[in-house]
């Protein structure tokens, strides 16, 4: 049997704990200037995304987000530079530029999405300086948005001329009983010391300092680039998992001629993971792996990283069930791992969408032979000690996949992994049913399948022994609160009305080479085997507007030319007029939440199969629709049920059953009257007929829009998100509300950007106004204290809200 057992460790955003505390490193975020292709300057902080802050345009290719977010930049900065700070070394990190990064003359890296560090000492003189950072982001190298600028957290560095290197601890332990054993290497930079050291480590729990001896190594000859080794054994230990993410830390300081020289601590956590035949296992438990992929842009703020925002982005995922996440198709902010490690999910760590075979001119593809082994060897060494990073995958839908001269190039990439990382195995995500079935399979260790839930019993039987997953699921595509009639369950039917260029929410709807959810679903219980499967996607994205997307592109994404051709056939069958137009969409439609972040329907399907232990039910569509009066209206519900009593105005239309290719409950012959629907669920038969109600929901007709209320959505340190809602004089959502709201804050705040969620609009994120889209609206305020909102539409009584 081919098993991958590891134990590792992890990073943790800690106030108390940075990467290298004491060391002299800062957040370096604050007054930069800049320009633009040589545009007015102007000052900005980091993280900064230019192309979210401009305005949507007609012309710009829907696949990328129709922003602009390509051009030459250059960021400018002064630092003030000490003598002291001249006896050791200035170094600048950078968690992520897009792209073709440039530090003065000291160096730079292409790749957007790497993080990396710059010696500055060179090129520093005491006094006052100026850092310049130039960008080159190209046209034609993105298929999805990839957001421009210095849009990831900026370092400023200032070591001794001894210290724990950039990246340079690995941490590696394995359970014994109770207890676990703990190896930490540390890797010694000197650039011109020349005396020894002496390096000491403790190790901390949430609880403070472990009851364990603390290591000391004496370093005689202290050698550039040397690596020393640490063990420990900890007596008890409580591991890290999903429902308990417990950190640990380890607080190493250099120490020369008895002085300080520099201290770095390594957040770290205790688990086991082993990928067998029969699954996959996370400290001795077999662990399904409920999983979505994200890009990295977070909606309206675009790829500018914020805590906050994706705090509220996992917390709802959270709420969901899921357990997992691929990061799609590249290298995350390194806080997003801690986030994943802080909040408990496991991840798969993805390098590129692109080998050589190019999906765009300017792609990685024109990087990959001078680049993808340092780019590679950089997520590893950057991410190796996250306890959320279960894989590390070293591509998505490459074309070498069907070309068998080109298959050394996963061997070779699997090889860097397993040199880097050998605790955990390589993977990818693969298109190609026919290279499932050749010698590439065996060319990583677990071999993800993106939508070929059909091919998992055969692949199991054919490879006895390697693991597999659904690493791209379903891409079903709805819009929130859309709903077209009638209701039809073809995939490729059923949202082809054209304009207004929405999908109907009864998430029955897919692409060509895709699936609705319940196609996955029936293959996984089929064949227990399969780790687990990572939906495509958990939320939506700017760019990649499928189906409204006529940007060559995204024909990459069909896996045969007959998938293609079949897919140009059915956009002309639904009218050439719509291939004529311009299409609007400039955000995807595979989200289970929308832009804003607002759950669509589609979020209960997930959390009825993946948290069975919530009593849970969810009813759609809306009940309000006038003109609609004894038409054929289906009802369906999602729950964590199994037999459901659908009631429409008090009248009973009987029972339904989920069966093993349908988790919903559907009443199809439902007809419209204005009312009350309401919907009784039971466990199973047995308690339907015992009477025992596991769970309950219920929607009413709305009347006119009378008001809007306002809700805080989440609230963090920085950022808090403000839903607007559009209410009836009831109190009911008015469900296709599109009243424009105007925002206006009083306080320590500032509007930072507006959303609804609608794919289709082209209002510039920062305006304090916008339309209600299907009922609702968001508000992101930045705050830096107490602070009140007030919501204002025409014809409607507005809202208040005071946030302290």
């Amino acid at each position: 049997m081919k098993r991958f057992t590891f134990f590792a460790a992890a990073l943790l955003a800690l106030a108390a704990c940075t990467q290298d505390a004491g060391s002299g490193r800062v957040l370096f975020n604050e007054d930069w200037t800049f320009s633009l292709d040589g545009g007015e300057a102007r000052t900005v902080n980091l993280p900064h995304d230019w192309g979210v802050e401009g305005e949507f345009a007609q012309e710009y290719p829907g696949e990328s987000g129709k922003l602009r977010w390509w051009g030459k930049a250059e960021y400018r900065k002064s630092l003030d530079i000490k003598p002291e700070d001249l006896a050791g070394q200035v170094f600048l990190e950078i968690d992520g530029a897009m792209s073709h990064s440039r530090v003065l003359d000291c160096g730079g890296w292409p790749y957007g999405y790497a993080s990396y560090a710059v010696e500055l000492t060179p090129a520093l003189h005491t006094g006052g300086n100026e850092i310049v950072i130039t960008l080159d982001n190209p046209e034609e190298s993105s298929r999805w948005y990839p957001g421009g600028g210095l849009y990831r957290n900026v370092w400023l560095s200032k070591r001794s001329l001894v210290h724990v290197d950039h990246w340079g601890t690995a941490v590696t332990s394995a359970p014994v009983g109770s207890g676990a054993e703990v190896q930490l290497r540390i890797r010694l930079r000197n650039a011109g010391a020349p005396a020894g050291a002496r390096v000491e480590t403790k190790l901390f729990g949430s609880d403070g300092l472990l009851p364990v001896p603390p290591v000391v190594t004496d370093v005689e000859c202290l050698e550039d680039g040397m690596e020393i080794v640490q063990d420990f054994t900890l007596p008890e230990v409580v591991l890290w998992s999903p429902e308990c993410p417990q950190m640990y830390r380890a607080e190493t300081t250099v120490l020369l001629g008895g002085k300080l020289a520099d201290k770095y601590c390594t957040p770290f956590g205790i688990r086991s993971a082993e990928f067998r035949a029969d699954g996959f296992w996370l400290n001795g438990q077999k662990t399904f792996l409920k999983g979505v992929c994200l890009h990295h842009d977070a909606g309206a703020l675009g790829a500018a990283w914020n805590e906050d925002a994706w705090i509220r982005r996992l917390l709802k995922l959270k709420e969901m069930g899921c357990n997992a996440i691929r990061m799609s198709h590249n290298p995350p902010a390194p806080e997003l791992l801690d986030l994943c490690d802080r909040m408990g999910f496991l991840v798969i760590d993805e390098l590129t969408d692109t080998w050589t075979v190019p999906k765009k001119p300017n792609g990685y593809a024109t990087l990959f032979d001078e680049w993808a082994e340092k780019d590679l060897v950089a997520m590893i060494r950057r991410d190796r000690n996250h306890p959320s990073v279960i894989m590390w995958s070293i591509g998505n839908e490459v074309g070498e996949q069907g070309i068998p001269e080109k298959w050394s190039i996963a061997s070779r990439l699997t090889g860097i992994c397993h040199r880097e990382d050998p605790t955990r195995p390589a993977t990818a995500g693969n298109d190609n049913l026919w290279a499932a079935s050749q010698p590439y399979a065996s060319t990583i260790d677990v071999y993800g399948f993106n939508y070929k839930p059909h091919a998992y019993e055969a692949f199991r039987d054919s490879h006895p022994g390697q693991p597999f997953y659904g690493s791209e699921t379903a891409s079903c595509i709805s819009t929130r609160g859309y709903y077209l009639f009638p209701v039809v369950d073809a995939k490729d039917k059923g949202w082809l009305d054209g304009k207004p260029y929405q999908v109907s929410s009864y998430d029955l709807y897919a692409p060509a080479w895709a699936s609705k959810p319940d196609y996955e679903w029936f293959y996984e219980d089929r064949v227990p085997e399969c780790l687990g499967e990572f939906v495509w996607t958990g939320y939506d994205y700017l760019g990649e507007p499928t189906p409204y997307n006529l940007d060559p592109s995204v024909l990459t994404n069909f896996h045969t030319e007959e998938e293609k051709q079949a897919a140009i056939a059915l956009f002309a069958s639904w009218g050439q007029k719509v291939l004529m137009e311009p299409l609007p969409s400039r955000s995807s439609y595979f989200g289970i939440m929308d832009l804003a972040g607002f759950p669509k329907d589609r979020f209960w399907l997930y959390q009825g199969r993946w948290r069975p232990e919530l009593p849970m039910a969810h009813l759609l569509p809306h009940w309000t629709w006038p003109g609609r009066e004894g038409e054929l209206t289906p009802v369906h519900v999602y729950t964590s049920g199994s037999v459901g009593e659908l009631f429409v105005n008090g009248k009973s239309l009987g029972i339904r059953q989920k069966s093993a290719t349908d988790h919903r409950l559907r009443w199809d012959d439902a007809v419209y009257e204005p009312g009350t629907v309401e919907v009784k669920v039971y466990k199973d038969m047995e308690a339907y007929k015992a009477g025992e109600i596991w769970a309950e929901d219920k929607i009413c007709t709305a009347g006119e829009p009378a008001r809007v209320e306002l809700s805080v959505d989440y609230a963090g340190k920085d950022l808090v998100f403000v839903t607007a809602a559009v209410l009836d004089a009831r109190g009911n959502l008015v469900p296709d509300a599109s009243d424009r709201i105007s925002f206006a804050v009083d306080g320590k705040a500032q509007i930072l950007a507006t959303d609804a969620g609608d794919p289709t609009s082209h209002q510039a994120f920062g305006l304090p106004q916008i339309n209600a889209f299907n009922g609702l609206a968001s508000l992101i305020v930045r705050r830096s204290g107490k602070f009140a909102v007030t919501a204002e539409a025409s014809g409607l009584q507005g809202g208040k809200l005071t946030v302290q």
